[in-house]
């Protein structure tokens, strides 16, 4: 025979309250019973039959696009123009102090669509840039591109360097892809 007992928690009903919103103002006590009660995880993770979103969105051979724009004049190259979401990771280096080489020198990480740009990241070196030799920066982010858009790297200026990586994670419609390669068993 079950035995049901009420558990008198203010942390546990706190946060149940927390967990599920939804039961805020149910107003109930919490209840426990001696009758060992099977849970079944019925998500696609707990089957096994879906990745857990770190390694979904694993970079691999495959399937990732890089550009890179080292020591060019003033430019911009595509790292991508298919629709859909990507996560990228992109390194940004100005390298010398020479204010004459390097005025108002611009590295961007950009989405462009027809006649306008969006800037994702950007390192900027200026006309009072003396001393200012060796800026890098580092950044990841996840893009999602429309037909007609591209994932940019671009330039203003020289002695600098700029390298984008971008892979894709999911469709245009948000359908999830798993990594280059990869298969369940």
């Amino acid at each position: 025979m079950p035995e049901i007992t009420t558990i008198t928690s203010e942390s546990l009903q706190a946060e149940v309250r927390r967990l599920l919103p939804s039961q805020r103002g149910f107003g109930t006590d919490l209840e426990a019973q001696n009758v060992i009660v099977p849970i079944v995880d019925l998500t696609p993770t707990a089957e096994g039959s879906a990745l857990r979103e770190d390694l979904q969105t694993a970079a691999s051979f495959g399937a990732i696009s890089t550009a890179t724009r080292d020591n060019q004049a003033t430019g911009g190259t595509n790292v991508v123009t298919t629709p859909g979401f990507y996560k990228y990771e992109t390194q940004m280096a100005i390298l010398s102090d020479n204010v004459a080489s390097v005025f108002e020198t611009r590295l961007s990480i950009i989405i462009s669509a027809t006649g306008a740009n969006k800037v994702l990241h950007e390192l900027r070196n200026s006309a009072d840039a003396s001393g200012q030799e060796g800026l890098v920066i580092s950044a990841t982010g996840i893009a999602f591109l429309k037909t007609g858009e591209a994932l940019r790297i671009s330039n203003t200026g020289v002695d600098t360097f700029v390298c984008c990586s971008a892979w894709p994670i999911a469709d245009v419609n948000g359908n999830l892809i798993n990594p280059s390669g990869f298969s369940f068993e």
